[in-house]
């Protein structure tokens, strides 16, 4: 029995391990070959993730395992030093670029899934939630550029190349992708089941989106960075990628 979950950061953290563990098992495998090194970046990033003004993540369990999840957050203002400044030079900087796609928008930070749950469905319907409570009128993600069930997965949500540059962990190059957001979407967030053969979300999980805080026009935020299942930010020291390769 699968089971789904929308949390906030405080119910992230209480299970931050789990999240890590997932992780770890996601890009440890082939085509990614990550080591406990990329392991703990991912692990310092998301704990200074969950205090992200509007963080939601949506998280898969079974038997009260987590084996799966999908969280991001609005960008309201993208720096221009930096990481960011990286990142504002492969969009773009015009209006057309970062401004129409980043600024304002909802960052996919990363989605992870179990190699032994991979192949149902599951990174989809996480990934679909996800986007559906966004709020804004574009995503936008960052990922490894190599041909795998997850880039298949955002082709199909409408996601189109915006750009490419050193966005990865050491500096190692990823593409940005970016995708209107439909109208409508939010019918994704009622409960329904992962697939016909599974169980139902927990209709007693409340499903509000939580309420964005005022925006410090100083806070670094940290971006996705796609080149696993996931997409995450890089901040100063370890610069991020996103998505990982396999849904």
């Amino acid at each position: 029995m699968t089971r789904l979950d929308r949390l906030g950061g405080p119910a992230t953290a209480a299970i931050s391990e789990q999240l890590v563990d997932v992780y770890r098992a996601a890009m440890g495998t082939p085509p990614f070959h990550e080591t406990e090194v990329e392991a703990g970046f991912f692990a310092d990033e998301l704990a200074g993730e969950l205090e992200e003004p509007g963080f939601r993540c949506w998280v898969a369990s079974e038997d009260d395992r987590v084996v799966g999840f999908a969280y991001g957050y609005e960008t309201p203002q993208v720096p221009s030093e930096g990481w960011y400044g990286l990142l504002r030079d492969a969009v773009g900087q015009g209006p057309d670029g970062a401004g129409r796609w980043l600024e304002g928008q909802f960052a996919v930070v990363w989605i992870a899934v179990r190699p032994e749950r991979r192949g149902r469905g599951l990174g989809r319907t996480l990934l679909e939630r996800l986007l559906a409570g966004a709020g804004t009128d574009r995503a936008w993600l960052i990922t490894h550029d190599l041909d795998t069930p997850a880039q298949a997965l955002y082709r199909s949500l409408g996601f189109q190349q915006l750009g490419r540059g050193p966005l990865g962990w050491h500096d190692a190059e990823r593409v940005v992708l970016g995708a209107h957001l439909p109208p409508g979407r939010a019918s994704l967030n009622q409960p329904a089941p992962v697939n016909p053969t599974r169980a139902p979300v927990n209709p007693t999980r409340p499903l509000a989106i939580p309420t964005r805080a005022a925006t410090n026009p100083t806070r670094r935020y940290r971006v996705p960075r796609w080149g696993r299942h996931p997409t995450a930010v890089v901040v100063n020291r370890h610069k991020t990628t996103g998505a990982t390769g396999w849904l």
